[in-house]
């Protein structure tokens, strides 16, 4: 997990996020803050646990901690697909990294397939990062819900229909 320390304090990893939060201050739906891509990562991970799905812990959370780094363009520009720039720009942050060929090819499909509704990919971890993107998200507890797709996508929680 070395390489995901290293990741996440880097300077390009940090300021794709901040660029994101400029757009996100007064958002009243979600935001793709750190906070967000943890829980992913987090979540992911449980799921590959429950599963028997193996894979390096380590490519699981930098799938998750970098599948949301391109959202400011999509903020700048509605016609960019976050999930292409950000596998862009996680490209460059891997390979500093250490994250090996073989490696760095996984997370980028996941990051890129990341938006698709899990059962619809074939990509493994991609269908992973999907579920557990939805996942983390409190749409039972959020003021925004009435307006927002995804939470009329998501199942019911513990009994909380939303």
């Amino acid at each position: 997990m070395e390489a995901v320390r290293k990741l996440i304090q880097d300077n390009d990893y940090l300021n794709y996020l901040s660029q994101t939060k400029k757009y996100e201050t007064d958002r009243q739906y979600c935001c793709h803050n750190f906070s967000h891509l943890l829980d992913v990562a987090r979540i992911a991970w449980i799921l590959c646990l429950e599963r028997q799905i193996e894979l390096p812990r380590s490519v699981v959370y930098a799938a998750a901690l970098l599948h949301d780094i391109g959202r400011f363009a999509e903020h700048e520009d509605g016609r960019v697909d976050h999930a292409a720039k950000s596998a862009l720009l996680a490209a460059p942050l891997l390979a500093r990294h250490g994250f090996s060929a073989v490696e760095t090819k996984l997370i980028l499909q996941a990051i890129l397939v990341h938006r698709q509704a899990p059962e619809t990919t074939a990509d493994l971890l991609g269908a992973v990062l999907a579920e557990a993107d939805d996942l983390s998200r409190l749409c039972y507890d959020c003021a925004a819900q009435a307006g927002c797709y995804k939470a009329k996508r998501m199942p019911a929680l513990g009994g909380i229909q939303y």
